[in-house]
């Protein structure tokens, strides 16, 4: 029974989690969910954010466009309505590629 609770996955994330994970600062999390209305986390009454696997592919995508591709805000905005009729496996592969190289580049500097 013990094995079954530690294979279950999270639902939903805290700020601190998803910023952690990013390597970006809250303060830019809070921001981009300002000025993009398709990251929506839920609140607790206590006011904590939660954001759901989606939320988090969302703001990969916005991450993608903005800190690696160097779109502007507007930009990645008008990008991300462009989006809504691409395929998302496609989106999905560049995100996870670029997860990819940052990690292999990562591992690069801690070999030298």
């Amino acid at each position: 029974m013990q094995e079954n609770i530690d294979e279950v996955e999270k639902v939903f994330f805290t700020i601190g989690e998803v910023a952690k994970d990013l390597k970006v600062s809250v303060s830019l999390l809070r921001f981009w969910e300002t000025e993009f209305p398709q990251i929506k986390p839920r609140k607790t009454s206590g006011g904590t954010r939660k954001y759901s696997i989606k939320d988090i592919q969302t703001i990969k995508q916005i991450y993608q466009l903005v800190k690696v591709e160097g779109f502007t805000i507007p930009g990645a905005k008008d990008k991300m309505k462009e989006k809504i009729n691409e395929v998302p496996e496609l989106e999905s592969i560049k995100i996870k590629l670029s997860e990819i190289k940052n990690f292999l580049l990562e591992l690069k500097n801690n070999l030298a």
